[in-house]
This record gives C-alpha cells, sequence and structure tokens, in this order.
C-alpha cells in the first residue's frame, strides 16, 4: 500500500538511484510491519489531528 501510494505521486529522478529504491522499500516493509502490529495505520487520528489545526488557525 505504502509503495502503491508513492507510485501514485510525482517522482523526481535527483536521488533516484537502485540504492534508494532498495531504501524505500526497506523503510515501507518496516513501516507495514509497524502497522500491522500495531492493527492500525492511525491514519484517522493523523487526519483529526491536522484538521483541528487548520480550524483554530
Amino acid at each position: 500500500m505504502l509503495s502503491a501510494a508513492r507510485d501514485s505521486s510525482i517522482r523526481s529522478d535527483l536521488f533516484g538511484s537502485n540504492g534508494s529504491d532498495t531504501f524505500r522499500q526497506m523503510r515501507d516493509d518496516a513501516f507495514a510491519d509497524i502497522a500491522s502490529e500495531r492493527g492500525v495505520l492511525g491514519l484517522a487520528d493523523l487526519i483529526e489531528a491536522q484538521m483541528s489545526r487548520n480550524l483554530k488557525g
């Protein structure tokens, strides 16, 4: 899911290399492991916090 979201965004080739692609994949795997351990992604809390900041400002 994380890599699919990244692939759908505009991508810059400024720092593109096999090493950085491998690092991104390893980071995505680590994030996925953490999310699966917690059972949630926490997106609702993040969205709520962001919206609250925007409404207060």
